[in-house]
């Protein structure tokens, strides 16, 4: 082939894809996963793309693949996504649809033109824009179906069990008990399923995520603060973007989802009500940010 993906990997196993993080998940770039060849006889039948230009959440669904026997290429954005699949025939493509340069919905317009092969392999739909309106609409731009975020081993299993047959080569879950540690007061505050997953998933890895998170948090509501003070609508879609992705793979559900508020306000250009929901999320993030300190503090405590 003339051109190779951006980043390419083998799953056969959960530790197959080797993850390579940037300082912060807000400008880290896209993981990096190397090749293992000790079963490279027997290469997988399947092999997927994944479309993500969040670090955490690419780290998070190449430990998910691991799970399964299947090889992936993992990319940044919808342009680069085309350039993947003009090279290798994958059989299921794993697309975002909110990045920057091109959207998975206008990558995925692409890459059905591309090919007979192209004209019937499954692209999934990975958000969390799942409005009625909003999946009609990947629909009938090509789209298989839809998987929601924050993606997980079941809706992910769910995925490649109903479009490539395959079931999970191992049978143990992650383990929800070593991470059940929290005070009585903040059960509500986060979404504790999302946040113990993703801990047992990704291991020693989560907390430096985490860290990174706490850390580039406040100059990211800063940032939006200014945006929406200066009533610039890109911008507030941009950073609230980056804002309701990374919030999601720590649970942070409240925030998560008034960034989304936030982006869908930029994105349309109606900001007429931005300051407000602005003040909510600022509230939403001061309540998280709490919690997740003070889990932080747990995790490193216990070691």
């Amino acid at each position: 082939m003339s051109k190779e993906p951006k980043t390419s990997g083998k799953t056969p196993a959960p530790d197959a894809g080797k993850v390579k993080m940037a300082a912060s998940p807000e400008s880290a770039d896209a993981p990096e996963a190397s090749v293992d060849t000790a079963d490279s006889a027997h290469p997988p039948q399947h092999k997927i793309l994944i479309v993500e230009d969040n670090p955490v959440m690419g780290s998070i669904m190449v430990k998910l693949l691991g799970r399964f026997a299947v090889a992936y290429d993992i990319v940044r954005n919808g342009q680069e996504a085309i350039d993947a699949s003009a090279n290798t025939d994958y059989t299921l493509i794993l697309m975002d649809i909110m990045m920057p340069k091109m959207g998975g919905v206008t990558a995925t317009r692409h890459i059905r033109k591309m090919s007979e092969h192209y004209e019937k392999t499954p692209i999934i739909a990975v958000t969390a824009r799942v409005s009625e309106r909003e999946v009609e609409e990947y629909l009938n731009e090509g789209m298989s179906g839809i998987i929601k975020k924050p993606i997980n081993r079941v809706n992910l299993a769910t995925t490649l069990s109903t479009y490539l047959g395959i079931e999970e080569e191992t049978g143990d879950t992650p383990d929800d008990a070593v991470s059940n540690v929290f005070d009585e007061d903040d059960l509500d505050a986060l979404n504790w399923e999302t946040f113990n997953e993703y801990r047992a998933l990704l291991g020693d890895k989560f907390s430096h995520f985490l860290k990174d998170y706490l850390v580039a948090g406040p100059d990211m509501l800063a940032e939006i603060s200014s945006v929406v003070t200066e009533d610039d609508a890109a911008q507030i879609q941009f950073l609230c973007h980056k804002l309701k992705s990374t919030a999601q793979v720590f649970g942070a559900d409240s925030v998560a989802d008034l960034a989304a508020r936030l982006e869908i306000m930029g994105k349309n250009k109606d900001t007429r009500k931005a300051p407000a929901i602005f003040t909510e999320l600022h509230i939403a993030y001061e309540r998280t940010q709490r919690v997740l300190k003070k889990k932080y503090v747990i995790m490193q405590n216990m070691g």
